[in-house]
């Protein structure tokens, strides 16, 4: 194995390129203490050991570090630790240390993101949200069993009128097509039609939203 190439990043860390195809990111006193140059072999020894010991530890400390500051699903802690030029076996490595202390779940996380903005989004919102996060489909169902059981339909019929007073202050428009753009502005928070209809069905009893879609 021939190191190709060494190419800074900053005053303290390095690219280490080995056989022309990038390896790691070592600290410039790390290539140093290792005699690691540019043109010259690097022994399987020390080649184990930085793959082997030097950075899966230091993943493990970025991925205890990022925990710290707030939580991350499992897609978007990996995003971070592939930013900061880890290997994919070094991350491995890291999740399968975090998971097994239980510092990532994704379901709690789901869990939590649902009990906190329940009262505010639509659960279509919620859920396109968490998949952006890398939570699935299955996981965001067994929360939602376990955060809303019965009343998530009552809290976005809540949710609904609330903001018809907020937005509407309470009135029907009166033009079609502003009772369209309605309908179109709850459709675009996630919720729809029927919810809406039903929502707001003491200012729609002569039916007027019913012919909007009918």
């Amino acid at each position: 194995m021939t190191v190709t190439e060494i190419t800074e990043i900053n005053k303290t860390k390095s690219k280490i390129y080995i056989d022309h195809e990038f390896a790691f990111v070592l600290y410039k006193g790390e290539i140093h203490k290792n005699n690691i140059r540019q043109g010259e072999e690097i022994s399987q020894q020390i080649y184990d050991f930085l793959t082997g010991e030097v950075l899966p530890k230091r993943a493990k400390l970025r991925a205890m570090h990022l925990l710290t500051k707030r939580p991350y699903t499992e897609r978007k802690l990996r995003q971070k630790l592939q930013e900061s030029m880890y290997t994919e076996e070094c991350i491995d490595i890291a999740i399968a240390y975090v998971k097994s202390y239980g510092y990532i779940d994704d379901t709690q996380y789901a869990c939590d993101f649902i009990n906190y903005h329940s009262s505010s989004m639509s659960r279509k919102q919620i859920e396109t949200k968490l998949s952006q996060k890398g939570i699935s489909q299955e996981v965001i169902r067994l929360a939602y069993e376990k955060e809303c059981p019965m009343g998530q339909e009552k809290l976005e019929l809540e949710q609904i009128m609330s903001l018809f007073h907020k937005r509407y202050d309470g009135r029907m428009p009166e033009e079609p097509g502003d009772r369209m753009k309605m309908m179109q502005f709850f459709q675009r928070k996630g919720y729809s039609p029927n919810m809406v209809k039903n929502a707001l069905k003491a200012v729609n009893e002569d039916g007027i939203l019913d012919e909007i879609y009918n």
